[in-house]
């Protein structure tokens, strides 16, 4: 079983509910599962995915996602000691409201 096979199958079923499990390439498709898993995982989940990808990318990541919850930005902005107002998130919600 390969590195990638293992992170997977660490995942839970409902955070893939809207697409084809198999066909997830956890390097070609990082952003969604780092997006995808902070923002509804399990809290292991959350660590599992932080122990594979690392802190600079899901920073990284999170900084540039297009949409993201209040409570994910005000979570990350904490655990990054960054300002909300540097997520694009944050920005674009802001800019809509």
């Amino acid at each position: 079983m390969t590195a990638d096979q293992k992170y997977l199958d660490q995942l839970s079923a409902p955070l893939f509910w809207d697409v084809d499990r198999k066909s997830v390439d956890p390097e070609a498709n990082a952003s969604f599962l780092i997006i995808r898993v902070m923002e509804r995982g399990t809290s292991q989940e959350v660590r599992t995915t932080w122990s594979y990808y690392g802190a600079a990318r899901i920073k990284e990541t999170l900084l540039a996602a297009p949409s993201l919850s209040k409570k994910t930005i005000a979570f990350f902005a904490n655990q990054f000691d960054l300002k909300r107002e540097q997520f694009r998130a944050y920005q674009r919600a802001n800019h809509w409201a």
